[in-house]
């Protein structure tokens, strides 16, 4: 039969048979004149849709009914009948293209149809009949402009097909595990038949791609939106099914670990710690400090971002750190170098870790992305705001479990070292932790930092030093409905410098004193939650008031006031994200039976490359994870090879000891 009667048959045969009809040998002696069919011709209950449909999967529940296992089938044969279409139509389009491409597509064609009848035949043996599911057409609309050859090459056989190598492989293990062994082996075909397909297409990729591009530029300067690399792969990498087809190493990593919106624009997460400082002095620019700090702890952002979604790093992980990061179940967005990379691309929401005045001068490539500072924001950041809102929350709450709206701000330089002689801590207006505040006596320095913090703003915070046995944050979104999101335990020095927190659930660590303290004398296990609702419900409106927007973090403690213990539930406001908000995205996994510590190491007291003592640690107690979530083991959540200054390594344990490694 010739390849173009053949493919006029599939493309305007009106019912299942015709496109069905096998074509017996094929030859291409009469390709004819080039033509271009607007949709494939169906029998109405296959139709295209005039509105989108969206395809939805089954959950694993659901899929425990035949019904419902025919309609994953339907939409399977959707797709078989839309690539035997869309091989039909690139025949009739490109009657110019090699013999040997055309001949080999025809051939495909075949094997599709073989498919689409194994799919019809078993659908319909669980009970369900063709159209009984709305269609699907976006294969169609993403290959109704393809260019030629290379064009299909690229979108179907490297894009769709390579894809349908994860999704089948999936698929045939999902349906031999609930014992329905027929589908399995259907599937299984489809699988092995797949491969063939997609080697098929590298080889001709291969011979016709720019020689001066590496195969991976080729491919991805070769796809245009709605497609890119992130469309070529399904939940779960098949790398098995990838070398067979001919795929190196190297393509099947950049695969896996391709992440690029398939469609909305993507938000872009940016780290500026350096943001509080930037408020307090704009004209001195992000300090080396911040800088370093920004260099290496920049891919946390993506415990946050969504796959869809970018985050800039100042150097980009490693593939090896990555995998690990992607192995683990957490988020795996793109990373790219800077806001410049994404100049020519549409991107949604610039997401600063907190605003600042100089955050839209560091990330100017990008379009403007809504507000990215106002001056009446200042005050959301400013120590003396904060304690003012403690006095009046405090008083509102009025409960004996929280601390006395204790301290003031002073602007006389003789009160604040009355103070300060009397061992209390002394903050400037827009001090961050660790820095920027003094613990009395004062010794002469210090008497000559108070004298320019006074000199700068007039006046300084100073409140009572307390002896501290638990910190913890408060979290919520600022929006139009302010929401409580949840609270974080974290760990801080002497001197008040963040160490790291402890995702998971922390609270069943605590000791039993502590524990009865938190629960209202065991009687109210929701009294901290209950605590956060109503600092949400205070504190919201006032910073929403403000034009503040977004994640902000509330740090509170627990101190010992004599023989009894207090609550300060407000102690610091964080108008900006917070490593704690971020460990609180660790959080859901943490295997419930186990416990976690994420601790920040100083690079310089590690005594050895970050790299090579973090695989000392992995050898020692390697991850691993238990229904999908960590149950033991450590992972590093910035990449080693890349970290100078600070390596962050969260460490999960199967029981409540820690793990000595967490306390170095």
């Amino acid at each position: 039969m010739e390849l173009r009667a053949f493919a006029e048959q599939v493309l305007h045969g009106a019912t299942l048979p015709d496109k069905l009809t096998a074509p017996g040998p094929l030859v291409d002696g009469f390709p004819g004149a080039a033509a271009v069919l607007e949709r494939p011709a169906r029998p109405p209950e296959l139709a295209f849709p005039n509105a989108r449909v969206r395809d939805s999967l089954p959950t694993a529940a659901a899929l425990e009914d035949t019904i419902e296992r025919g309609k994953l089938l339907h939409r399977f044969a959707n797709h078989e009948l839309l690539a035997l279409e869309i091989m039909a139509s690139t025949l009739v389009r490109f009657p110019d293209a090699p013999v040997a491409f055309r001949l080999g597509l025809g051939r495909t064609m075949v094997e599709e149809q073989r498919h689409l009848a194994g799919y019809l035949a078993r659908m319909s043996a669980l009970g369900v009949a063709a159209g009984a599911v709305p269609v699907n057409d976006f294969f169609w609309r993403v290959c109704e402009s393809m260019s030629g050859p290379m064009d299909y090459i690229l979108r179907m056989a490297l894009t769709f097909e390579q894809a349908n190598l994860d999704f089948t492989r999936h698929w045939r293990e999902r349906f031999a595990a609930m014992g329905d062994p027929e589908t399995a082996a259907l599937l299984d075909e489809v699988y092995r038949d797949e491969i063939g397909h997609v080697r098929g297409g590298l080889t001709l990729f291969r011979q016709w791609k720019d020689p001066a591009l590496s195969e991976w530029a080729a491919f991805e300067a070769g796809l245009t939106m709605p497609l890119s690399p992130a469309r070529a792969r399904g939940a779960a990498v098949d790398r098995e099914g990838r070398l067979m087809a001919g795929f190196t190493p190297d393509w099947i990593d950049r695969i896996e670990l391709y992440a690029r919106s398939r469609g909305r624009p993507p938000r872009v997460f940016a780290f500026n710690p350096g943001c509080e400082e930037e408020v307090a002095h704009p004209e001195r620019g992000p300090s080396a400090a911040a800088l370093a700090v920004a260099h290496d702890l920049a891919p946390l952002l993506a415990l946050i971002a969504a796959r869809d979604d970018v985050v800039i790093t100042p150097r980009l992980p490693t593939v090896e750190w990555r995998r690990g990061f992607l192995e683990a179940g957490l988020g795996q967005p793109e990373f790219v170098t800077s806001a410049a990379d994404l100049a020519d691309r549409q991107v949604g929401e610039l997401v600063p870790w907190g605003p600042s005045p100089l955050v839209g001068q560091r990330f100017e490539p990008l379009p403007g992305r809504g507000t990215l500072w106002r001056e009446d924001w200042r005050p959301a950041f400013d120590k003396r705001v904060a304690f003012g809102w403690r006095t009046e929350l405090l008083r509102e709450l009025d409960e004996d479990w929280l601390s006395e709206p204790t301290g003031a701000v002073l602007t006389n330089t003789a009160q604040v070292l009355a103070a300060a002689e009397s061992g209390w801590i002394v903050k400037a207006p827009f001090s961050t932790a660790g820095r920027d505040r003094r613990r009395g006596p004062f010794a002469l320095a210090d008497r000559s930092w108070l004298a320019r913090a006074l000199a700068e703003h007039g006046s300084v915070r100073v409140e009572p030093w307390r002896d501290r046995v638990l910190d913890i944050s408060f979290h919520l979104d600022v929006a139009d409905r302010c929401r409580f999101v949840g609270i974080c335990c974290f760990d801080t020095s002497p001197a008040g410098q963040f160490l790291g927190t402890r995702p998971g659930r922390w609270a069943e660590t605590l000791d039993a004193v502590l524990a009865r303290f938190l629960n209202g004398d065991g009687k109210d296990a929701r009294r901290l939650r209950a605590l956060g609702e109503r600092i949400t419900t205070f504190l919201g409106p006032r910073l929403h008031a403000l034009g503040i927007h977004g994640a902000v973090g509330v740090d509170a403690f627990v101190y010992r006031d004599g023989t009894s213990l207090k609550l300060d539930p407000l102690c610091e406001v964080n108008a900006r994200l917070t490593m704690g908000r971020l460990s609180l995205s660790l959080d859901p996994r943490i295997h419930p039976s186990s416990r976690g510590t994420w601790r920040f190491h100083p690079v310089s007291r590690l005594g050895a490359s970050p790299a090579e003592w973090f695989a000392k640690q992995q050898a020692v107690r390697p991850l691993t994870l238990r229904d999908g979530m960590l149950a033991d083991g450590c992972l590093a959540t910035n990449d080693p090879a890349t970290a100078t200054t600070i390596l962050s390594v969260l460490y999960v344990e199967g029981t409540l000891r820690n793990h000595p490694s967490a306390s170095s």
